[in-house]
């Protein structure tokens, strides 16, 4: 039984020239627990918008979420959601930021900031307890908002192209340490990109997204053993196949 089934969705928006736009056309897939999905696809497809469907920040047209077969209506209790622009409070430090979910349970002081300190040391940001987003760098930034996610502890995590504003470098360091606690927490994740490198490198399972309207246009199980060498013959073979995919599906769009 998956632990997520996304059925059916369809959603449209009007722009500001009153036309129409269709983003979504009955999309539908299903994600088991503790898998690592990834939605790959050109900016537009509909990604961002059936992240915030599944999270409940956003309702469909129709078609509908069930969470362990029962239905998302309103916030989805399950998921927590990070953001590409790392959505830190700027007015909080980081250990505050961290712990902004358990003061908003009521969990009190105490236990809060040793969850928090929990996910700063996890995420390597133990020294920068006090320090105030603008007096991290990007990287950081987002370790601290990995980190809040992590303090939530839902079982589902979103994340919406968190590594896409970042330099290569950093973007594969974090790579790395996102497994590196996604094998710890074992949570199920769902991660939006349009990298291929980064798709393949993190998921076990990979969604192709169709040009809008999105919808799933291709499924690929990864295989590659972990931890992943984007230098070795089979990566560079699955990336040129994927990129063709993309560039075939672009063209006849």
């Amino acid at each position: 039984m998956a632990f997520l089934n996304v059925d059916q969705i369809n959603k449209h928006f009007i722009n500001e020239r009153k036309e129409e736009i269709n983003a979504l056309s009955d999309l539908t897939f299903l994600c088991h627990d503790g898998e690592f999905l990834c939605l790959l696809g050109p900016t537009g497809c509909g990604k961002t918008t059936i992240l915030r469907i599944i999270s409940g920040l956003e309702q469909p047209d129709n078609g509908q979420v069930l969470v362990n077969e029962q239905g998302v209506h309103g916030i989805n209790q399950e998921s927590t959601l990070v953001f590409q622009q790392y959505s830190l409070f700027p007015w909080r430090n980081v250990i505050d930021n961290i712990a902004f979910g358990l003061e908003m349970r009521n969990i009190n002081r105490t236990k809060r900031y040793a969850r928090a300190q929990e996910f700063i040391d996890l995420v390597g940001l133990r020294g920068f307890e006090k320090a105030f987003p603008y007096e991290l760098s990007g990287g950081m930034q987002q370790r601290a908002a990995i980190a809040r996610a992590l303090a939530y502890d839902k079982r589902l995590i979103l994340m919406d192209e968190p590594f896409g504003a970042l330099d290569e470098r950093t973007r594969h360091r974090l790579q790395e340490e996102l497994l590196n606690i996604w094998r710890q927490q074992r949570k199920t994740i769902i991660f939006v990109t349009h990298n291929i490198d980064e798709a393949i490198f993190l998921a076990d399972r990979i969604l192709i997204m169709h040009d809008r309207p999105g919808y799933v246009e291709n499924e690929l199980k990864i295989v590659l053993p972990r931890p992943r060498d984007r230098k070795s013959p089979d990566f560079i073979k699955l990336h040129i196949g994927i990129r063709e995919v993309l560039e075939d599906m672009l063209n006849s769009g």
